[in-house]
């Protein structure tokens, strides 16, 4: 049955064939000349919409206030009462002075090691569990610029409360934030 098929394919194909090649003919072309006095003329779309967006992000007027919100995503770990802790956080800075931006409070999912007592052998034994930290206040130093993926990078230092061992303790890490 399936060579049959074949055998049908091939004969259609073979009888459609053409036997003579087909005409060709001449296209008229049409020269444009683009005038020599526009020096900036581009014709990259995505370099003339970045254009564009530059002058709204640069301003030449330096800034008359400290004040400019930032959202930085960032990392922090740390250790205080027998306790250690790290945290995946969204920080939101509302002040600027410098390479030194200052955070409000902000949530955080980590984790920490806490003490618990076994049920069983009734001994102490350390245990990792989730938890949600509220980053109370933060300070974030600017460390450079990654062009790689865009950002500004920061060293980050915070106060935290720990709301499953109802403490509060320290962590440093990284964050980072849109230029």
């Amino acid at each position: 049955m399936g060579l049959c098929y074949t055998a049908l394919l091939l004969a259609a194909a073979l009888a459609t064939s053409p036997t003579a090649p087909l005409p060709s003919r001449v296209l008229t072309t049409t020269l444009i000349s683009l005038p020599a006095d526009t020096p900036g003329l581009n014709f990259d779309l995505y370099d003339v919409r970045a254009e564009m967006d530059e002058p709204s992000r640069k301003s030449e007027v330096p800034p008359h206030s400290i004040f400019q919100i930032k959202r930085h995503i960032g990392l922090a770990a740390g250790y205080d009462n027998g306790i250690v802790h790290g945290s995946l956080g969204l920080y939101l800075t509302v002040a600027q002075v410098g390479r030194w931006n200052f955070g409000v409070t902000s949530p955080e999912v980590g984790f920490g090691r806490y003490r618990e007592i076994n049920q069983r052998t009734r001994q102490p034994q350390m245990k990792t569990e989730s938890t949600v930290l509220i980053s109370l206040a933060s300070v974030h130093y600017k460390i450079g610029h990654l062009r790689s993926i865009g950002k500004d990078w920061y060293f980050t230092l915070e106060q935290i409360y720990d709301s499953r061992a109802n403490l509060t303790g320290s962590q440093f890490g990284f964050s980072f934030a849109n230029p």
